[in-house]
């Protein structure tokens, strides 16, 4: 058991344009990658994301929802509107939900993952000075943070790849309390409280007032602290990748560290059957 295995962080930026509160974020977030596209690309085709290997609507715990009954965020599909990079570094940068989404490469330990997450923060703040400077550009403000205290919330997620031979529900039953109780330590804060942060007060979490139930596939809507999407984006026989939404944006790089590091170690005990205490 150790620190080391697969995995990355993603990370969904807050956007807007000082004065202008009504700007489509879309469109906003599309002029955000596309600069930083322009000015990197030294080739005459981009390569494109492959999506046929994706899986969104795959549930670990053993069925696969319906197209009918999933809300359009949940769905991967090819968008050509949208843009989308694959970076030198191995990470990706497009558009998700409206948001600049900047995906690490993947790495193997956890100071990799800050190294890396660090990395992106930097090719955004770049990213919003070439759009700046683009003809008819204005200035961006990128936000590493998780709400924008109207109602709305966006993720940083985590991605561990795990033995496929462990038990879910081993990963219910000791993930959801340490899920909880890590905030403690890799919350990032918030001032206010409650979804749109009407009431006065500072909480540990960004993202606890969003989530509302415990186990389930969903990621944008009834968000779960144990995300079922079973996408293991590699040898489905040996590994299952687990996604975690439940974690905050992260500016102290310890407390990424000790986010990726300690929900490693803590996946190694239920992978060799040694979570055998009762968190509840």
């Amino acid at each position: 058991m150790g620190v080391q295995r697969v995995m990355g962080i993603e990370t969904e930026y807050g956007i807007s344009v000082p004065g202008h509160p009504n700007m489509n974020a879309m469109m906003l977030s599309s002029q955000v990658v596309n600069a930083y596209g322009h000015s990197t690309s030294t080739q005459r085709r981009t390569p494109r994301w492959d999506y046929d290997e994706e899986s969104p609507l795959r549930d670990a715990r053993g069925f696969d929802m319906t197209r009918a009954d999933a809300d359009p965020s949940q769905l991967t599909d090819d968008d050509i509107g949208l843009a989308n990079l694959i970076l030198t570094n191995g990470a990706r940068f497009y558009v998700d939900h409206a948001h600049p989404e900047y995906s690490s490469p993947e790495i193997t330990t956890p100071r990799d993952a800050v190294i890396w997450d660090a990395a992106g923060m930097r090719i955004m703040a770049r990213a919003a000075e070439l759009a700046a400077q683009a003809p008819g550009g204005q200035r961006i403000n990128l936000y590493k943070n998780n709400v924008d205290n109207k109602g709305a919330s966006y993720g940083t997620h985590e991605n561990y790849l795990m033995r496929r031979d462990t038990p879910f529900a081993d990963i219910v039953r000791v993930m959801t309390p340490f899920f909880v109780s890590r905030q403690v330590v890799c919350g990032s804060g918030r001032v206010g409280i409650g979804q749109e942060g009407r009431r006065s007060g500072f909480q540990l979490s960004q993202r606890a007032d969003y989530f509302e139930v415990e186990v389930g596939l969903e990621t944008t809507l009834k968000r779960p602290i144990i995300n079922t999407r079973d996408e293991p984006h590699a040898d489905p026989e040996k590994y299952r990748r687990l996604h975690v939404i439940v974690g905050d944006a992260n500016l102290a790089e310890i407390s990424t560290y000790l986010k990726m590091g300690t929900t490693s170690l803590v996946l190694g005990l239920v992978e060799d059957s040694a979570a055998d205490f009762d968190l509840t």
